[in-house]
């Protein structure tokens, strides 16, 4: 018999879902409060904005930085409300800036409630280079199951996946 170091505890689950405007980013998101219902764990959204460009001038770095942030609270406050209101679910916000890469890597390892990152895959588009960039890094940096969701499916095909 095997003896855990803390006997009555149970880790908590949760899943990251990394989300933007694009419409195949609201997928993964379904999907993982459709799986969050069914396993009773919670979900949480990552939105990564990207920094201003260097040559960019201060003051007009700030307010696009400004802009964009805001733009990313609306996004997932939008999100939040969509998913409460179709799964009864309130996703954790997490907003964040820098490489997309490498933040969604870091709110991974973070939190250690995350058991899973989703992310969206758009059909005939160039996005996979996000994709492969992080699959290369399971194991050595990202230390959670990564589900790449296709962006076509549809709610049906959804729920068989739970």
């Amino acid at each position: 018999m095997v003896t855990l170091p803390y006997p009555n505890t149970i880790k908590s689950s949760k899943y990251l879902v990394c989300v933007d405007a694009r419409e195949e980013s609201r997928i993964p998101l379904r999907l993982a409060c459709m799986k969050a219902n069914a396993r009773g764990v919670r979900v949480a959204m990552l939105h990564v904005i990207t920094p201003a460009d260097f040559q960019t001038l201060g003051a007009i770095a700030d307010r696009m930085r400004e802009e964009r942030w805001k733009e990313g609270e609306t996004l997932l406050q939008t999100l939040a409300d969509e998913a409460f209101a179709t799964y009864g679910i309130r996703p954790d916000i997490v907003q964040r800036e820098g490489s997309v890469g490498d933040e969604i890597i870091a709110a991974a390892n973070d939190d250690p409630d995350i058991n899973m990152i989703a992310i969206g895959i758009a059909q005939d588009s160039g996005r996979g280079k996000l994709a492969s960039w992080l699959a290369g890094q399971l194991g050595s940096k990202l230390y959670v199951p990564l589900l790449m969701v296709p962006g076509n499916l549809t709610d049906q095909q959804l729920q068989s996946l739970i």
